[in-house]
Formats: C-alpha cells, structure tokens, sequence
C-alpha cells in the first residue's frame, strides 16, 4: 500500500528542484504474446552530482490505481569502484529490483549519457490505456526523496501484433496447439490384401507368370512382399490365398478349378519369398454371385431386374445359371458374361504379419519407405528429431496421418504440426475429419483465432476447458492481445 501511495501521490507534492533536465524518446509497447516490451531512450547528460549525490530515475506505467514499476536508471557521484551500499540499494529495491537497470558514475569522464532502455513486462489489459511516468528519487547523505514525476507520455498506444500470416512460422501456436499422445502398440500387428486378376487358359490351372497380363497382377504382390523380406523387421504369421470363380460352367467344376489355380499360384509365390511353407494357406470361395448381384444393382444394365430376379429366386446354382440363360436369351447372357465374368475370376491373398520394435535410426528410414512398419509412437520419435515448423517436421506428422487415416490422434497432430508450420488450409482438411471429437476442440479454437473469429474461437476454448483445462485456459488469455489488432483490421477494411 506504501509503494502505491507513493506513486499516486504525485499530484498533492510541490515540484522541487530538478537533478537535471532528462530527454527522453517517445516509448514504444509491443506486445509479443502475453509479455509487453516496453523501449524507449533517455538522456541523462545534464544530470550533475557531487560526490555524496544519488539519483534514480524509474519508468512507471500508470492507469488509475493500477501501476507496474521498472527497474530505475541510477547516476551516482561515486567512483569507479562504486558498490551500491545498502542503504542506496533501497532506490532500486523500492520497488521490488534487485538492481537497477543501469548504474551510471557521474564523475568519470567520457561517461555514457544515453540509455536504450529496453525491458519486458508481464501485460495485463489495463496497460492499453496506461501513462507513462518518470519518477525522480534524490539520495544525499542518508535520506531518498521524491524529487519529481514527469509524465513521459500520456496515452501509451500499446502496438498489437498482428494474427500470424499464413505460409509462415507460427511461433505463438508453439505452445497454443494440442499435441495428443497416442496408445501404446506393444505388437505391432498388420495385414495386407490385394486383389489378383490372374488369367489361365482355357481348361488349365497351371499359374503362368508370362500369360497375358499376369505379370503386372503379380507385381501388386511383390509391392506388398518384398518390402517386409527387408532385413529382420517382420516375421510372417499367416498368407491366405483364396481363389473365386465366374458361374459360367457346373458348381463342382468351379469349385475345383479355382483351388487348383488358387495352389499353383501359391506355390509359385513361395517359390519366390523367403516364409515358411506351414503359414501359406489356400481355399476356394467357387462361384462369387455375391460380387455379381452387387455389379448389377451398381451399373443397372437393361436386364439387371430380370437377372437379379432368377438369382433371388433359385438357391440352386446350377439351376440359376441355366434359368439365367434361358430368361435372359443367349445373346445377352452371353453380353453380361463378357462384362461381369472376367472380374469374377480372381484370387484374393492376404498377408498377415508382425512388426518388431524399431530403433530410431531404423524409424528415420522408414518412414520415408515403409511407413506402415511404424506405430505412431515411433513415428513421433522421429519427428522429434526436427525442429517444430520444418518442412520435416511437418512431413513425418502428414505420413502419420495418411497412414492411419481414421485415427483421430494421427489427425489432430498432423493439423497441430501444419498450424506451427503456418499451413492453416492443410491443417483445417485434418481438422475437419476430427471435428466432432472433443479433443479437437482446442485446434478448432486455435483455427478460429487464426482467421481473426476471435469470437467463434472464445467458444472453442471454453468447449475444450473440459478436455485441457491449462491450456485453453492459457489460449484464452493469449488471444487478448490480438483482439485490438483483429478490431482495427476490421476497421481498415
């Protein structure tokens, strides 16, 4: 209560004698997130002292019976050698400092007059409207008296900075963006399936990898395999081929045909690969009318009523097929045979497989050439390694994402690391797979803040209050500063 008597008193004391005239450069504020710099320049070159003379000059930033008190710039007559005794200590402690800002020896010669004040200050919404004031403390002897205040400048205009710009660091969203841990994958456990459309000829069942477009077919395999035959990263548990026939012909001979063809493909693909022989397994699904209710009802030909009519009806398959052709007509039968068949006519393998734990440098690789080897766990390692706003930084969180695209861990991350790298419409496309998910509501609130809804983002905030308290709350009190900047953007437009 002494200090702020002491400050608000001004007004009822009689002006004394000054130490000097001081000039001083207008104050500039800035604030940078919750801290305000405050810079201005003074001169004391007209300020005279004895030998047994102390003077201290403290910044004071006033507004009503709110004050904030800056550490003083002190000139004394001492020497050199001049060690601020205790009681002169006082002139800077007043207020709370250990020491000045500065201590200037009056005496010396060639002394340095001029000051470039520069501190920081924790802002608080008051200081928009605030003065600036300039107390001068005398010390002779024993005694510190108030010699005079000096109002630097009346209406401080606080410089607020603008919203972060796009396609540029965001250093602010550093701390303001949520980064959610993800669960633990003590096993990684995978599988992979694809689709083959191997073609046999006619009667045969023997897999030719050369026949027509088997060679291409057998590719798809190889990108899913010989990526996990890298190094000891996998150990296979399981390799299903299944083989699926058209219904042209008898159930019997289809069922037949398709396991023949669906072993000798198996066999050539172990040929290849080094797994054991005991995980490969075959079986036959026979004749997939499934599939073919399924093209029909989609493309809607001219005849899929009828055709859909005889399948619904007839649980015999073999009788299907031949009431098919006979409601049908040969001829279009024979015009759905040539569209639907041939894609009725497949293989479909899945491989089932365990990943082992991966060390850091191993998760660098691979999450540029296999990413899927890798938990999210692992993959937040290696984005570690970068600094928050790289393109690399950025990449390895987007990799994470498009390769767990439902998890909503991998989604808000992603957003969080392309807001810090200032690309708020990539990070927007991530948020809104997620935005009906309370732990997205502080991202959402940051994307609002962004584009200068500081309202809608107030009501983000408070949404995920419940979900991270600390830092929506922190987020809350950020956005202040930004406010009067955001309104005066308004008012130029």
């Amino acid at each position: 209560m002494r200090k702020i008597a002491y400050i608000l008193s001004f007004v009822m004391l009689p002006l004394v004698a000054m130490a000097g005239d001081i000039k001083y450069t207008r104050p500039v504020l800035t604030l940078k997130n919750d801290t305000l710099i405050v810079e201005f320049s003074m001169s004391v070159e007209d300020v005279r002292v004895n030998s047994e003379q102390t003077y201290a000059f403290t910044p004071v930033l006033r507004e009503g019976k709110n004050y904030y008190a800056m550490p003083p710039v002190v000139v004394t007559g001492k020497n050199g050698d001049y060690k601020m005794r205790r009681q002169e200590r006082k002139m800077a402690r007043r207020f709370g400092f250990d020491n000045p800002f500065v201590v200037i020896h009056g005496r010396q010669e060639n002394r340095e007059d001029v000051v470039r004040y520069k501190t920081s200050v924790p802002y608080q919404a008051w200081m928009d409207h605030a003065s600036m004031i300039l107390l001068q403390e005398g010390k002779e002897c024993c005694e510190v008296d108030l010699l005079d205040i000096t109002v630097i400048e009346p209406d401080v205009a606080v410089e607020t900075p603008a919203l972060p710009v796009e396609l540029e660091v965001c250093d602010p969203c550093k701390e303001m963006v949520s980064f959610l841990t993800p669960k633990e994958e003590p096993l990684k456990v995978r599988s992979e399936q694809s689709t083959l459309y191997i073609e046999f000829p006619v009667g045969k069942t023997a897999f030719d990898a050369n026949y027509k477009n088997n060679r291409s077919e057998l590719q798809k395999m190889k990108e899913i395999l010989d990526p996990l035959e890298d190094g000891d990263l996998v150990t296979f548990k399981s390799i299903n081929v299944c083989g699926y026939s058209s219904p042209d012909g008898s159930v019997r001979t289809n069922d037949r045909v398709a396991t023949q063809r669906a072993e000798s493909f198996a066999l050539n693909l172990k040929g290849g690969y080094n797994f054991p022989k005991e995980v490969l397994h075959v079986t036959s699904a026979g004749e997939d009318w499934e599939t073919l209710v399924k093209m029909l009802e989609e493309d809607q030909p001219a005849y899929a009523e009828k055709a859909l009519a005889v399948i619904q009806k007839y649980d015999n398959l073999d009788v299907r097929e031949a009431r098919l052709k006979s409601t049908l007509g040969m001829a279009t039968y024979r015009t759905m045979m040539n569209q639907y068949y041939p894609r009725l006519r497949r293989l479909s393998v899945s491989v089932d497989y365990e990943v082992r734990e991966v060390l850091n440098s191993e998760a660098a690789r691979l999450i540029y050439t296999n990413p899927k080897l890798l938990s999210l766990q692992e993959m937040y390692r290696v984005a570690g390694m970068y600094q928050p706003g790289t393109k690399e930084y950025k990449e390895v969180y987007e990799i994470a994402a498009n390769t767990y695209p439902e998890d909503v861990t991998a989604n808000i991350n992603a957003a969080s690391a392309n807001i810090i790298s200032g690309d708020f419409k990539k990070a927007a496309s991530y948020m809104d797979k997620v935005k009906d998910d309370s732990r997205a509501f502080n991202n959402l609130g940051v994307l609002a803040w962004l584009s200068g809804n500081t309202e809608a983002a107030k009501e983000w905030f408070q949404k995920a209050a419940s979900v991270e308290p600390e830092k929506a709350n922190a987020n809350l009190k950020k956005m202040v500063p930004y406010e009067n900047a955001v309104q005066k953007q308004r008012i130029l437009r």
